[in-house]
């Protein structure tokens, strides 16, 4: 599983499950709490959970929390994360949208000041010869402007500090590798490649790189592109969502990845993989969760 030697043994974080509504929710709630993870407060339809852990023989610590529907059940876990009761949120069987603006209202106050939420998506690959890969943000921010992108490149730099072993070359993304006026993306990569070189001196980054001249070290020479980023990076930060969600499920369905994922630069992290995700996403992004917060 992703990271999970990075983690002390037995943690137990305390963690609410955010419409734990269906087999997958519960069972990766189930899981976690298993592993020593989390210590789950259950929060949805009752019935069905209740259900769930009779039929697994399940005794969760903490009291099941009932909730009607997704905006009641977003609500009652930012009332625990803003009383300091958990210290990470997973989203179960309810819609992100509904989720995160629930988050987002100053009166939770679970933003950090300054800051600006983004989403991490840590790829592994059952290939060997494919190393880990980062794509940020394919699942929160739209279209995200330059001061936003800034925000996006400090939270996954500020992640990928926790994996000693991960050597980021961090790839600015963009349709072509040129600086140029009418595509908003490359302009942005390039001031941001500028705005990076100062504030992070010892990190690689550079843009704007198209995607085969970030990971083919014959594309970029081939363009007369030369510096360490080029054909050798694993952080893309992607120019919006549609980019990022693309590549991430292009990484997952054909090529067999693992995506585990979650939303960074709030007081604690919020885990919101797809209705759809399987076990394996759903406890990879709950390790890469809890390793943000060390």
């Amino acid at each position: 599983m992703q990271n999970i030697d990075l983690i002390k043994k037995n943690i137990k974080i305390p963690t609410a499950v955010v419409g734990a509504n269906n087999e997958l929710s519960l069972s990766g709630a189930h899981e976690a709490h298993k592993l020593g993870l989390i210590d789950p407060i259950l929060i949805g339809n009752k019935s069905k959970i209740d259900t769930y852990c009779n039929i697994n023989n399940w005794r969760p610590d903490r009291s099941i929390i009932s909730a009607d529907d997704e905006k009641t059940a977003s609500k009652q876990a930012c009332d625990l994360a803003s009383r300091d009761e958990i210290k990470l949120i997973i989203k179960g069987h309810v819609h992100t949208d509904i989720l995160m603006s629930e988050f987002a209202k100053k009166k939770y106050s679970l933003w950090k000041k300054g800051s600006k939420l983004s989403h991490i998506w840590y790829l592994s690959f059952k290939d060997n010869d494919i190393h880990p890969m980062i794509i940020t943000d394919g699942a929160l921010n739209i279209n995200p402007s330059f001061e936003t992108k800034k925000h996006i490149l400090r939270n996954v730099i500020n992640f990928v500090d926790k994996i000693p072993s991960f050597n980021e070359k961090i790839a600015i993304l963009s349709a072509t590798e040129e600086n140029l006026p009418q595509m908003q993306s490359s302009v942005d990569a390039a001031k941001i490649t500028n705005w990076a070189n100062t504030e992070f001196k010892n990190i690689d980054v550079f843009g704007p790189l198209a995607f085969d001249n970030a990971i083919s070290i014959d594309a970029a020479k081939i363009k007369g592109i030369h510096n360490n980023v080029a054909g050798r990076a694993n952080v893309f930060l992607v120019p919006n969502i549609e980019t990022g969600n693309a590549l991430v499920k292009v990484c997952v369905n054909l090529m067999g990845a693992t995506a585990g994922g979650f939303v960074a630069g709030g007081k604690m992290p919020v885990v919101i993989s797809s209705r759809s995700d399987d076990l394996e996403s759903r406890l990879s992004s709950i390790v890469n969760a809890i390793l943000s917060l060390n």
